[in-house]
């Protein structure tokens, strides 16, 4: 089965099926084109598996990183060499970081190895060892890198490596990415826009001529670049070489459309009668504007407001709410206004 008809997965099941090949002791390798969030996968793999994180670029690496080097050993009389390993791999004997579990070492980059350091991981990949040393038994492997097919930097790899890995093809996925935002304080401009314009979320082409492109990363990236910052406009260039350029300046027109929002407290002290949009754009930058400032005290009569949206427009808006603050699904008037959205999406 090539990469093109494999089937691929959102981070969510990707990462899902990598913890399922790590404790069933089989070496999971991630494969995704650039940006989608594979690192951070083996991040949240080691955060909630309380494991050391162990970065290793194997695109950096040369064939003695993972075999060692040779020094002599007197062995019954007779001097032998033996390979002695890097302090980078955990062996057995090593005493466990205080307060962890154990290690997960993150091979990333690992497709885009030399053959010779892609054979020098064979060992350390189906036998857990690095040269003559066995790995620490609390040491857990996972595996990352980009797909051929993106003109990213991607060395074949050899059949006696593929098989010695569980192979997990990974895309993007605008819903999982939009609640990370909403639970990682993601300006919530860049949320609108994608909302907006979700095909804008991973826009890349292997053949682009752009600096950059825009995907899950550059778009956290744009997120510290535009908090706080009221007037978009001028960072255009700067954003430019964040998103590319054509994106940037989408970006900053979308901004443009807050300028034309009724006020907040307008719609908190008029639910009921405060303007709606008519325009679509505008109509989700203001969703995604309540969504950043709802809170305990405002959220009823933001409730009140937003029942005169679209049924689409509001699961929106209430998705971002609970995933921002999770208590406000337990206030009646949210938890009401939800079983009708839902109940009327369903009939529909």
């Amino acid at each position: 089965m090539s990469v093109l008809t494999h089937q691929m997965v959102p981070p969510s099941q990707a990462k899902a099926d990598a913890i399922r090949c790590i404790m069933a002791g089989i070496v999971p390798f991630i494969q995704s084109s650039p940006g989608l969030g594979k690192s951070s996968i083996a991040r949240e793999i080691a955060k909630e598996g309380n494991l050391e994180l162990i970065d290793f670029r194997l695109s950096q690496c040369a064939p003695e990183d993972l075999q060692g080097i040779p020094f002599k050993e007197e062995i019954n009389g007779t001097m032998k060499a033996r390979f002695l390993p890097f302090t980078t791999f955990p062996l057995k004997g090593d005493p466990i970081p205080k307060g962890k579990n154990g290690w997960l070492l993150f091979l990333d980059e690992f497709n885009s190895a030399s053959k010779s350091v892609q054979a020098a991981g064979y060992k350390l990949i189906l036998d857990r060892m690095v040269g003559d040393f066995h790995l620490h038994e609390k040491v857990a492997v996972i595996a990352a890198g980009n797909l051929s097919t993106d003109r990213a930097i991607v060395n074949p790899m050899s059949t006696a490596m593929q098989s010695r890995l569980a192979h997990i093809l990974m895309t993007v996925s605008k819903p999982e990415f939009i609640e990370w935002c909403n639970k990682n304080d993601i300006d919530y401009r860049v949320i609108g826009f994608i909302e907006f314009q979700p095909d804008k979320l991973h826009y890349f082409q292997p053949d682009h001529h752009d600096l950059t492109f825009a995907c899950p990363r550059t778009w956290e990236f744009t997120s510290k670049l535009v908090k706080g910052v009221t007037e978009i406009k001028p960072l255009i260039p700067l954003l430019s070489g964040v998103i590319s350029p054509g994106i940037a300046m989408e970006f900053a027109a979308f901004c443009e459309e807050y300028t034309k929002i009724p006020k907040i407290e307008s719609i908190i002290n008029d639910p009921e009668y405060a303007r709606v949009p008519v325009e679509i754009s505008t109509r989700f930058a203001v969703i995604t504007m309540l969504m950043a400032n709802s809170d305990e005290n405002n959220i009823k009569p933001l409730v009140k407001y937003m029942l005169r949206f679209s049924p689409e427009e509001q699961i929106i808006f209430f998705r971002g709410i609970i995933n921002r603050n999770p208590k406000l699904r337990d206030i009646p008037e949210v938890e009401q206004a939800i079983i009708k959205v839902i109940s009327f999406v369903d009939e529909d």
